[in-house]
């Protein structure tokens, strides 16, 4: 007979109420318990991970706080920088004008010194010449000393 036997039909179906029964009793509690505990986990790495995000959140915000103050101290310094770059300038430039002004005084004074050289020198050398050619025309000798007293007469005059 190869048709459906009424007791391999009935085997069967209690063999697939008991295999049940002794899965649900043996595998069921570990099965819930692993899920459950897995679900917490998961649970968990979400709640880590939101405070994580809320985290880096609030270090972005402080990032980019004190990037903002880094800027405005950076343009401070650089506000400093050039203020005290103008003083050091204007501090140079003052410097430069004192001595170029303490030079050109200097310069002044030598030119004075020089000048008042070079005019007793051209007195001795006028007077020179001059007893030079009066010793020719009056063909004798004129003392030196005659010599000075006569050019030095003669400026005198002239000033």
């Amino acid at each position: 007979m190869e048709g459906i036997v009424p007791v391999d039909l009935l085997i069967h179906i209690l063999n697939i109420i008991v295999l049940f029964i002794v899965l649900r009793v043996i595998l069921w509690k570990p099965i819930t318990k692993y899920l459950s505990a897995r679900a917490e986990r998961v649970q968990d790495e979400l709640e880590t991970a939101r405070k994580t995000r809320e985290e880096a959140e609030q270090m972005k915000t402080e990032y980019q706080r004190e990037v903002g103050d880094l800027e405005a101290r950076g343009r401070e310094i650089m506000r400093d920088a050039q203020m005290h770059a103008g003083e050091q300038a204007k501090e140079l430039l003052r410097l430069a004008k004192e001595q170029s002004d303490a030079l050109i005084n200097d310069s002044r004074e030598r030119i004075e010194t020089e000048k008042a050289q070079a005019v007793v020198s051209a007195r001795q050398e006028i007077a020179q010449l001059a007893a030079d050619m009066a010793s020719r025309i009056l063909k004798r000798e004129v003392k030196p000393e005659d010599n000075v007293s006569a050019a030095q007469s003669f400026f005198d005059e002239v000033q």
